[in-house]
């Protein structure tokens, strides 16, 4: 069987880590050739990066790390392949696996110090998004830890998820909040507890349409349990919800 080439083609966990673990390499080997400048993008970073944050959970993101920063040689490429730290994905006690400093000037944590919620930086595309232009990203999903995160969504089943709003000027925020419209105004608060909504896998992760798992796993209905956001004017909070099917 042919290892998977796109993000969408990726079907298992295991093939996620092998994917990456490809994607990684190749990019590493490229920086080489091309003598790259340490922390400058190259080609096909953007691509990886993207990849990193959308097939693995962040309890796998954090493996994941751990096992790459035994190679030196990835320290250079680590805000291009990774991002720039704090890695919401990494606990306090991974501290000093790195000096923040080396990878980003004026960053002086490696590991969040005061909330794993995810950053902007985190969502890319997210997993799923709502009719409202909210993104969201599968952080926990207890009913199955062997598959990608976006997958085996069981029914009445508890998940946690990251939500982030959808982008709005300040003038764009009034003229909604003039319009009184009801769904640009949703676009504009987190979902409630008690709100039921049907979540739309994002494009990038659907599969072409004689992908008998795409069907499947292309929607997921939920109910909001409960949440909190990630600070005060943060367009991202934490969502506990029930899988409705």
């Amino acid at each position: 069987m042919r290892a998977p080439t796109r993000v969408a083609d990726v079907q298992t966990r295991a093939e996620a880590l092998e994917f990456l673990k490809r994607a990684f390499a190749e990019q590493l080997e490229a920086s080489i050739v091309r003598k790259v400048e340490p922390n400058t993008e190259t080609q096909g970073d953007t691509r990886v990066r993207q990849a990193f944050r959308l097939l693995l959970r962040p309890s796998d993101q954090r493996a994941f790390f751990q096992s790459l920063v035994r190679d030196s040689r990835y320290w250079p490429r680590l805000r291009t392949l990774i991002g720039s730290p704090p890695y919401s994905f990494l606990l306090p006690q991974d501290e000093g696996l790195l000096r923040a400093g080396g990878i980003c000037r004026n960053r002086a944590h490696l590991a969040p110090i005061d909330s794993n919620v995810s950053k902007l930086a985190d969502f890319g595309t997210g997993h799923f998004e709502d009719g409202y232009g909210r993104a969201y990203r599968v952080i926990a999903n207890a009913a199955s830890s062997a598959q990608l995160p976006w997958k085996a969504l069981v029914a009445h089943t508890k998940i946690v998820l990251d939500v982030r709003l959808k982008h709005h000027t300040r003038k764009s925020k009034d003229d909604i909040l003039r319009r009184r419209n009801t769904a640009e105004l949703y676009s504009l608060a987190f979902p409630r507890p008690g709100d039921e909504l049907r979540l739309q896998l994002v494009s990038l992760l659907q599969g072409t349409a004689s992908d008998e798992h795409a069907a499947n796993d292309s929607s997921v209905r939920i109910r909001v349990d409960q949440g909190h956001q990630k600070a005060k004017l943060s367009p991202i909070a934490r969502l506990v919800v029930t899988v409705l099917g």
